[in-house]
Order: C-alpha cells, then sequence, then structure tokens
C-alpha cells in the first residue's frame, strides 16, 4: 500500500496528529494484509518517518521534472 498526501498543518506539528494518522493508514494496511506502507515522502518529514520506524529505501521521481522524492517504507 502507499500513503499519499498525509499532511499536519505546520502550526499544528507536534502534537500527536502526525503520529495518530500514520497508526490509523498502518492499521487500514493491515486490515487490508498489506505487510508495508510506501512513503514517498516530503524531504523534511523523512525525520518524522524514521522516528516512527520507516527506513529508507531510495527515491521516487516528482515534479517538476529532475526531482526526487525519498521512499521510505513502513511494515504494517
Amino acid at each position: 500500500m502507499e500513503l499519499e498526501h498525509c499532511w499536519v498543518l505546520p502550526a499544528r506539528i507536534g502534537r500527536g496528529i502526525g503520529a495518530r494518522l500514520l497508526e490509523h493508514a498502518a492499521a487500514t494496511g493491515r486490515a487490508a494484509r498489506a505487510s508495508t506502507l510506501s512513503i514517498a515522502s516530503d524531504p523534511f518529514a523523512v525525520g518524522f518517518y524514521r522516528r516512527m520506524g520507516a527506513r529508507p529505501a531510495g527515491t521516487v521521481p516528482s515534479t517538476p521534472r529532475g526531482r526526487t522524492l525519498p521512499l521510505l517504507l513502513l511494515r504494517v
């Protein structure tokens, strides 16, 4: 499964909202019998996903052309 467009307003970061959203996404993946959640992350969010247990897995193309995003995988 893929996690796409999961954002928390900057004024709300640090309040546990992102962790709850990610746990909900992981639970949804488990219910669908997925083993891994694929996350094309905003570069500034990589630290958050790493703290939540995701591991780097390369990069994926993005826009504009020539830009890439970090790819992380989270076991669910």
